[in-house]
Parts: structure tokens; sequence; C-alpha cells
């Protein structure tokens, strides 16, 4: 259990600095487009096939609900 605070930290360590906490790579070249309803939001999705939202007022990303995705999204229907 010792891992499980420090992959804690990594973990948003990587999202803090715009990075998919499961593959690495940087979210900023990622597939994106604006949230249907939420205004200032940014849907991003991974390669990886993990889900981001980005708030444009604070530059900051987080993990999406699965309830936050549209059922439209291209990560849903596996395109």
């Amino acid at each position: 259990m010792i891992w499980l605070p420090i992959r804690h930290r990594l973990q948003s360590e990587l999202i803090k600095r715009g990075y998919c906490v499961g593959c690495a790579h940087s979210l900023a070249n990622e597939l994106r487009e604006e949230h249907p309803q939420k205004t200032n939001m940014h849907i991003v999705y991974c390669n990886c096939g993990r889900i981001y939202l980005y708030d444009l007022r604070i530059n900051q990303y987080r993990r999406a609900l699965p309830e936050e995705v549209p059922t439209n999204s291209p990560q849903k229907h596996g395109e």
C-alpha cells in the first residue's frame, strides 16, 4: 500500500502539467471538441481512450465523469 500515495501524487502532477495519467502523452495535441452543455469547456480525447475536460477559464484539465461525456462522442462509438 506504500505505492498508493505515490501513485496519486504522480497522477496529480501529470494532469496538472497537461499530460494523460494513463499514457503520459501531452493533452495539448489530442483531439478536442467544445462541450455541448458547458461553456468554456472542451472535451479532450486521449489516444489511450481516457477522456478529459479542459476548463478554458482556469487553463486546467481533469478526468471527465461518464455522465459528462456526450453519447455521440468519438470514444463512445469507437471511431
